[in-house]
């Protein structure tokens, strides 16, 4: 059985890649920092090899990473209060474990899981593609956009890079907020205009997994994503629906995202404590149109058919409510 050696595994897009490892038959070696989130409900029933460490620990990642046949890259940072807190983590993290696994699987599959931030919204309304040079607006995603040069220089193996869309489903903290705020009666709405284009965890931990297998794609970078692009009005309006007392939607103004990120800014400054939305993220929301084109690394990986959007968003609504997220 072939080992594939998973970080980010305790994570959300993580948990789902361990699953979709194991049945695809991998044997699953996970790093955890803290082994106990491990046993999340998750990751039940799953036959993982739990090793305990971190990306900072070179001898216990050269030890762990020993024997793989695949790696995995799932961890992330994806709020902090810097540029410098995003590199600490996404590019120099990403930095000590190619150098680990240089030492103990110089001939492992990289996979590296980078976002759709790495490359920047649309250019002028079109898609970007996987080879247009990228334009990440924000720290986190210029952070990610410096990971995959370190694995593109450094790693002198077979590679793939993946940059995910928004990610939504179980687990998942991001897209949450609008579930909580539909249950709440009430969906504050920036940028309703703005076109975004999703994807289901189940979907993206699939292709990530069926990756792992694939050194024909060494050296590609590709986006995953459902093929077609939605409005935040239209997703959140989907979303609305799920309570049993439909939820209202009230338009933020653009100045008013602004203004919001400053003061969280500012509270981060004053309690040192990163915040999920910030100045940083404003511009980020505020970009324009995140459209990408997907079709390559779908084709390449043969992706199934996704679900509808609305049975997607309908079950993660269950399993917020059956999780007691809700």
């Amino acid at each position: 059985m072939a080992t594939a050696f998973l970080t980010g595994g305790t994570g959300f897009l993580g948990g789902h890649v361990a699953r979709a490892l194991s049945e695809l038959g991998w044997r699953v070696r996970l790093l955890a920092r803290d082994p106990r989130k491990a046993r999340d409900a998750r990751l039940a029933g799953l036959a993982l090899d739990v090793v305990p460490g971190d990306l900072s620990d070179q001898n216990a990642l050269a030890q762990a990473l020993s024997g793989a046949d695949a790696i995995v890259h799932a961890a992330g940072l994806v709020n902090a209060r810097s540029l410098e807190d995003y590199r600490a983590v996404n590019v120099r993290g990403t930095e000590q474990l190619l150098a680990a696994a240089r030492r103990s699987a110089p001939d492992a599959m990289f996979v590296h899981v980078s976002s759709q931030a790495a490359a920047g919204p649309a250019r002028e309304g079109r898609p970007v593609l996987a080879g247009d040079p990228a334009r990440p607006v924000s720290w986190y995603g210029v952070s990610k956009h410096e990971s995959e040069l370190a694995v593109s220089e450094f790693w002198k193996g077979p590679w793939v890079i993946l940059r995910p869309g928004v990610i939504f489903g179980p687990g998942d903290r991001g897209l949450f907020v609008y579930f909580r705020m539909a249950a709440s009666g009430w969906i504050p709405l920036p940028a309703g205009q703005t076109r975004v284009q999703v994807i289901a965890a189940e979907q993206s931990a699939l292709a990530i997994a069926r990756a792992a297998s694939r050194r024909d794609l060494t050296g590609q970078t590709g986006f995953l994503c459902d093929p077609q692009p939605i409005r935040l009005a239209d997703l959140a309006g989907l979303i609305a629906t799920l309570p049993r007392r439909p939820a209202r939607i009230l338009p933020v103004p653009n100045a008013a995202v602004r203004l919001l990120g400053r003061w969280e800014t500012l509270r981060e400054t004053l309690t040192g404590k990163s915040r999920p939305f910030n100045a940083d993220k404003a511009r980020e929301i505020l970009a324009g149109d995140w459209l990408c084109e997907g079709g390559p690394m779908r084709q390449a990986l043969d992706l199934p058919p996704d679900v509808s959007l609305a049975q997607s968003l309908r079950a993660a609504w269950d399993w917020y409510r059956a999780a007691g997220w809700l």
